[in-house]
Order: C-alpha cells, then sequence, then structure tokens
C-alpha cells in the first residue's frame, strides 16, 4: 500500500522533470530559431528573398520541432524594444500591409514557389541612419512526450529584434 502511494508520487516528479527538460531543451531551440531569422532578415533587409531566406533559416533552426509551429511573424519593429502592433500580434497569414508577414508551418519546404506576406522586403528601409528593425516571433505548440499531464501541447514563443544593416545602393 506505501510503496503504491510513493510510486505514484515518485512517477508524477519523474515525468514532470523528462517533460519539463524536454521543454526547456525545445524553448532554446525557439529562442535561437528566432535569433536566426532575425539575423538573416536584418542582413538581407530589401532584399526580395528576404522573408524566404528568413523562414529557411528558421525551419534549419528548429530541426524537428519546425512541425509544431503554429506562427511565425516577420514584422517591422518600432525601434530596438521590439514592439509589435496589436493587429500584428493576433494577425493571421498573409498579414497586414506594411507593418507584418505571418507566416505558419506550412511555409516550409515551399522555397521554389514562394510567396511573400504582407510586408514585403523591398519596402524595408536599410538606408544609413535611418534603418528599420525587423522583428521575428515564432509560436510553437510541442506536444507532450509522455501524455500524463493535463493538456496535449505545452506553448512555447520568442521574439528576436534586430536592426536592418544599411547598404549603400
Amino acid at each position: 500500500m506505501e510503496f503504491a502511494l510513493i510510486a505514484t508520487a515518485l512517477l508524477t516528479l519523474a515525468f514532470g522533470a523528462f517533460e519539463m527538460g524536454l521543454a526547456w531543451s525545445d524553448s532554446q531551440l525557439v529562442t535561437q530559431a528566432a535569433r536566426t531569422g532575425a539575423r538573416v532578415g536584418s542582413q538581407l533587409g530589401s532584399n526580395v528573398a528576404a522573408d524566404s531566406f528568413s523562414v529557411e533559416s528558421i525551419e534549419a533552426a528548429l530541426g524537428d520541432l519546425s512541425d509544431d509551429v503554429t506562427r511565425i511573424v516577420i514584422y517591422e519593429a518600432n525601434a530596438a524594444d521590439g514592439s509589435m502592433s496589436a493587429a500584428c500580434a493576433t494577425a493571421n497569414p498573409p498579414g497586414i500591409p506594411n507593418q507584418c508577414s505571418v507566416y505558419d508551418n506550412t511555409a516550409f519546404g515551399t522555397y521554389g514557389s514562394w510567396a511573400d506576406g504582407s510586408w514585403t522586403p523591398s519596402t524595408r528601409d536599410n538606408s544609413f541612419g535611418t534603418s528599420d528593425y525587423v522583428g521575428v516571433t515564432i509560436e510553437v505548440a510541442r506536444p507532450y512526450a509522455t501524455g500524463f499531464f493535463a493538456g496535449s501541447t505545452f506553448d512555447i514563443a520568442d521574439t528576436t529584434v534586430m536592426r536592418i544593416e544599411p547598404r549603400p545602393d
């Protein structure tokens, strides 16, 4: 009888530690993917393929976790503080013109037939002294590995903002 009570508590702790370890590891992947996407977007600036390469780099950084992506938002940040407009925070693909581009995991693997979002790279300012800031937000619904806890997914999100690198034209 005592073993049944203790075993239940120990299994709950073991499963909890296992799930939290996986979630922490996956959150590090999401953070790295957001940084990678923002870095690529800031380097390419107004290049017509900037979003395509950003999303491709996000997919590569996420690895197997890319199947669980619910939203990627590439947006014009107001400044280095990274604020996104409230409309972009809830926008669906393709986004809001001249503010943000929104993608989901169906954008992965479509790199020859790419469809831009609503904030097209050609409208981004990459001139000296007045460069825009590009922000990348990634939202992932990671499924629980054990199925032991209530709910089916653990939501992970991260945002990175970088200044678009100035380029002389």
